[in-house]
């Protein structure tokens, strides 16, 4: 007898590992703990992405907004790679699996799920966060990788974990719990 759950939720690599973080955001020492707990206790399978920033601008990088990352040249690395975590994921999808989601880090440029961060001035670029306003929108990566399971046939769920910079600027608003539990409900109903 197999006691798999035929469910996987797909992770941002710095909720998993927050030394892949620019310096200044993380919370956690390790990773993001409330999440993973979560994840172990629902018993899925956790695929963690690798750090698109980090197959950019390596390790040691500033804290930027969407628009240092939305180019071209960016896009179509980030497009390789999302090409590489889908043709992965459709693995386990083909095996009759599920991916039950997809767990981004919220406001990240490259890997949030419904908030971004732009410059305030476009013409002048500045300090993060003090000149940078935070918007709706996708980051880079995860508009990549969302067409890349939509042209195979994977479709899921988009759930954005808030980290430091929001839940400074907005506590109400962006409450990783509540974000969480509603993670733990999509779980449940897959």
């Amino acid at each position: 007898m197999d006691s798999r759950s035929g469910k996987i939720v797909v992770v941002s690599h710095c909720l998993l590992n927050v030394h892949s973080l620019e310096d200044g955001l993380a919370e956690y020492r390790g990773c993001e703990e409330e999440l993973i707990s979560s994840l172990v206790e629902e018993g899925v399978g956790i695929f963690q992405l690798p750090c698109p920033e980090m197959a950019i601008s390596h390790i040691s990088r500033l804290p930027l907004p969407k628009d240092s990352y939305d180019n071209p040249e960016i896009r179509e690395k980030y497009r390789e790679l999302a090409q590489t975590v889908a043709s992965t994921l459709s693995q386990f999808t083909s095996k009759g699996y599920r991916i039950v989601a997809v767990v981004g880090a919220e406001a990240s440029p490259t890997c949030g799920i419904s908030v971004v961060g732009r410059w305030k001035d476009p013409g002048r670029r500045g300090k993060f966060p003090e000149d940078v306003e935070f918007v709706e929108g996708m980051g880079v990566f995860m508009e990549e990788l969302k067409g890349e399971l939509e042209r195979r046939n994977i479709r899921t769920n988009w759930v954005g974990l808030p980290g430091k910079t929001l839940k400074n600027i907005d506590p109400d608003r962006f409450d990783k719990m509540r974000v969480i539990e509603r993670l733990r409900e999509i779980i449940r109903e897959a």
